[in-house]
């Protein structure tokens, strides 16, 4: 969700709770559509990780099973490492939709929250100690795969292609860390709506 429209949503939960019990039912409605827009993003976001993450899959398995043959036992627990891997974070990807799905919209403030609240603890540990281990397995893996190519390439190729890799590993950190930044602070900025709600001054 952009800025602005994180910004309409926490007027409306500001307007809402600040009427109390006498809220128009107009400004509820516009709250609920609200959350739901920004749900059906957040489940996009979701499907669309799994989905890249699937074709990687796809073109990795493609590439080791059928395309080249590796033949050292290194190679093939590294490749098997690394898909491995991806495998395990699109059913991470898969059962964040699970859990968001349960985030019902319309349900009561305090029920709300409490699934909010549970799906951010939810995420953090997914990006934080789940992220990081994923991504050194993947990329442990891959350079398990160098004895062999070493074989096949000269020193100069060998130097660029773990150098390369290396380049492609703190890019993608910053990319994710710039995701994970943007998801953590619209699920922070729910919860505190919904908890202004629950617990007015």
């Amino acid at each position: 969700m952009k800025d602005a429209e994180m910004d309409d949503v926490a007027a409306l939960w500001e307007q809402v709770r600040a009427t109390g019990n006498e809220q128009p039912k107009a400004n509820i409605k516009t709250l609920i559509e609200a959350g739901q827009a920004r749900k059906k993003k957040t489940l996009a976001a979701h499907y669309g990780n799994a989905a890249v993450l699937s074709a990687t899959v796809v073109v990795l398995m493609f590439y080791f099973y059928y395309l080249y043959s590796f033949q050292d036992m290194l190679s093939k627990i590294g490749y098997n490492l690394m898909i491995g891997g991806l495998v395990i974070r699109i059913a991470v990807e898969l059962f964040s939709v699970w859990r968001s799905r349960k985030i019902k919209v319309s349900d009561t403030a305090a029920a709300s929250l409490q699934n909010t609240v549970s799906f951010l603890k939810f995420r953090k540990h997914i990006h934080g100690p789940v992220t990081i281990i994923i991504l050194v397995v993947y990329f442990i893996g891959f350079y398990m795969l160098t004895p062999e190519f070493s074989r096949h390439f000269s020193t100069f190729w060998m130097i660029a292609l773990d150098a390369g890799a290396l380049v492609i590993a703190v890019l993608l950190t910053l990319m994710i860390r710039k995701g994970i930044k943007q998801e953590l602070h619209h699920l922070e900025k729910i919860v505190e709506l919904q908890r202004s709600l629950v617990y007015p001054e």
